[in-house]
């Protein structure tokens, strides 16, 4: 069974979604449960790729093999692997992902 890979960068930004939903908003569950999904998401990604389906919207402009594909709100920004996915970045959808990329 094929693991998504998670950057440094994608594990910041699930930190701070946690941070932002249990803490701020005072919704540990909810919290737990949107992350819990995101990660069961790129897992189900990275076996497919690791089978050799292509899925995802390649996003060649913010970087080389840079795809995504998104979760309810949460835009997921990864590049395949030979073995499966790594996730580079987990945003929010309501962000100006473009600009983050530099578009």
């Amino acid at each position: 069974m094929s693991y998504a890979q998670w950057t440094r960068g994608a594990e910041t930004d699930a930190e701070d979604i946690y941070w932002w939903i249990a803490i701020r908003d005072g919704r540990t569950l909810a919290a737990k449960k949107i992350l819990c999904e995101v990660r069961q998401k790129c897992d189900e990604y990275s076996e497919a790729f690791a089978a050799g389906s292509v899925l995802g919207t390649p996003r060649p402009d913010w970087g080389e093999s840079y795809r995504v594909f998104t979760h309810e709100r949460w835009v997921i920004v990864f590049r395949p692997l030979d073995d499966g996915i790594e996730v580079l970045r987990v945003l929010d959808g309501s962000r100006d992902v473009a600009r983050i990329f530099g578009d």
